[in-house]
């Protein structure tokens, strides 16, 4: 009674200081490391609540660069959709989409919990890793973002604790509710269905070792066959789309084996210490590793089940490390079960009662480190864009009707200038807009304004006689009014 009192303590505790860390957080814009992905599931969000709350249609900003004007689909949108329902509810804000990323981040550390309890029934150690796992910086910084990738990690997470229930009680609904959690984790992310495997091995593995029951393995196959029915679906439907994406041809694509090796030694030795575990929890991790190497520490089941599933990991970021590379870290999100599992064994063979030390480490310098070394990624400095689009957002929304169509230039992601300025329409980039193209949008497109931080463009003597008017002029950006297709067609 007293242990699983102290673990519940310990898990509520990493959550409130969390809460507490992340406060300021909570209210502010999207901002700060890897906004391209945030802006454009953001602009989901809005779409399904302005234009089309068809979760079938997802879509962008630009009317230019999706498939059928805007129409861009990537993975299934479940969780941009579900954001706009309840943005439909409470009003539209960004601390909406946070706190709902928030939840579903604390479900990823209480997911953790159970999963340890799970497999040793041991809550202290379940208790410290989900501690641990709460502190992982790209953890910490992700589930406060609108992300896909941390739904999917939390199905994941959930995969694997219904797994492990079953083999302890062999309830096949458990099994069922694994396969439900692999369904949503491959459909909010398309990488994340390969944990598939580890429910594949249980199967065989009972099948050959333990019972030999073949109308069990039969049933057991027909349940992941009928749960990848939906994700082969949507991505059959949606990857027609990706053509120009290199995620797909992954390792295949031009690549050089020198820069290979860069990427690799960086995910190692830069990655892994510093953002992906917490350089305190460091030495859980190597102690957990060392004892893994030497000794059995998992039944032979979830062995089986635990190998199968790093496996297919590290051949996922062999397949993708070019894509990878060193920027894009929320792709290493499927390593932080395995390393949080390295992370407990080590927690599990310490004596904690003679390991003040160690306390000091868990408790104090997990959250300040994580803390100090994410909070700067939420500046206005690390994305990536001219500062006056930030600087002067208010001013640059207001001055136009939102729902104007407009042609906006520079943003070579098509959807972080449009959110900023929360306008849609015909969005370029490398200062470059032919006087055709800007013709033809006025004609046959709508379009009736124009952003522009580009005197390349807004001064050529194609384009000036294209616009009225200069509505508004904030540091490098300059907001015009188009002139009326009236006057073209005269």
């Amino acid at each position: 009674m007293q242990e699983s009192r102290s673990a519940l303590l310990i898990v509520l505790a990493s959550m409130m200081i969390s809460i507490g860390a992340h406060w300021t957080i909570f209210n502010t814009d999207l901002i700060g490391v890897h906004l391209w992905r945030q802006s454009q599931n953001e602009w989901y969000v809005r779409n399904f609540m302005r234009e089309d709350n068809n979760i079938l249609n997802p879509r962008i900003p630009a009317h230019n660069l999706g498939s059928k004007g805007n129409l861009l689909r990537y993975e299934f949108p479940l969780m941009q959709w579900s954001i706009a329902q309840l943005k439909q509810v409470v009003g539209d804000s960004i601390w909406v989409t946070r706190s709902m990323m928030f939840l579903i981040g604390l479900f990823c550390i209480w997911g953790i919990y159970l999963l340890l309890v799970q497999i040793w029934s041991q809550k202290i150690v379940a208790a410290l890793t989900a501690w641990t796992f709460c502190y992982s910086p790209v953890f910490y910084y992700y589930m406060i973002n609108p992300m896909s990738d941390i739904w999917a990690l939390c199905a994941q997470i959930w995969m694997m604790v219904w797994l492990v229930k079953f083999i302890r009680t062999q309830k096949f609904s458990h099994f069922i509710w694994s396969a439900v959690f692999l369904m949503l984790a491959g459909l909010f992310k398309l990488p994340f269905f390969m944990f598939g495997i580890m429910l594949l091995t249980e199967s065989f593995y009972a099948y050959l070792r333990i019972n030999h029951s073949s109308s069990i393995l039969l049933k057991k196959l027909f349940v992941l066959f009928a749960i990848t029915i939906p994700v082969a679906a949507w991505y059959i439907f949606a990857i027609k789309d990706w053509g120009y994406m290199g995620v797909l041809k992954g390792v295949t694509a031009q690549a050089n084996l020198s820069d290979l090796f860069v990427y690799f030694k960086f995910a190692l030795f830069h990655w892994l210490p510093l953002h992906l575990v917490n350089v305190f929890a460091m030495i859980f991790l190597l102690i957990g590793t060392w004892i893994l190497i030497r000794r059995k520490v998992f039944t032979p089941s979830l062995s089986w089940i635990f190998s199968a599933g790093l496996i297919i990991t590290l051949l996922y970021y062999v397949y993708e490390i070019n894509m990878i590379a060193k920027v894009h870290d929320y792709y290493m999100l499927p390593f932080l079960v395995w390393l949080h599992l390295g992370i407990a064994v080590g927690i599990r063979s310490i004596d904690w009662a003679k390991s003040r030390f160690l306390w000091q480490i868990l408790f104090i310098g997990m959250p300040v480190y994580t803390y100090f070394k994410i909070m700067p990624f939420w500046n206005i400095n690390r994305n990536g864009y001219k500062k006056d689009w930030f600087n002067y957002s208010a001013d640059l929304k207001s001055v136009v009707p939102r729902d104007s169509l407009c042609i906006i230039l520079n943003d070579n992601s098509g959807v972080v200038v449009p959110y900023v300025i929360d306008h849609q329409g015909y969005v370029f980039d490398k200062d470059d807009l032919p006087a055709m193209w800007v013709e033809d949008m006025i004609l046959h497109r709508r379009a009736t304004y124009m952003y522009s931080d580009s005197r390349i463009v807004d001064t050529s003597a194609g384009v000036v006689p294209f616009i009225d008017s200069l509505l508004l002029e904030k540091g490098e950006v300059r907001v015009f009014r188009l002139v009326d297709k009236i006057k073209i067609q005269r």
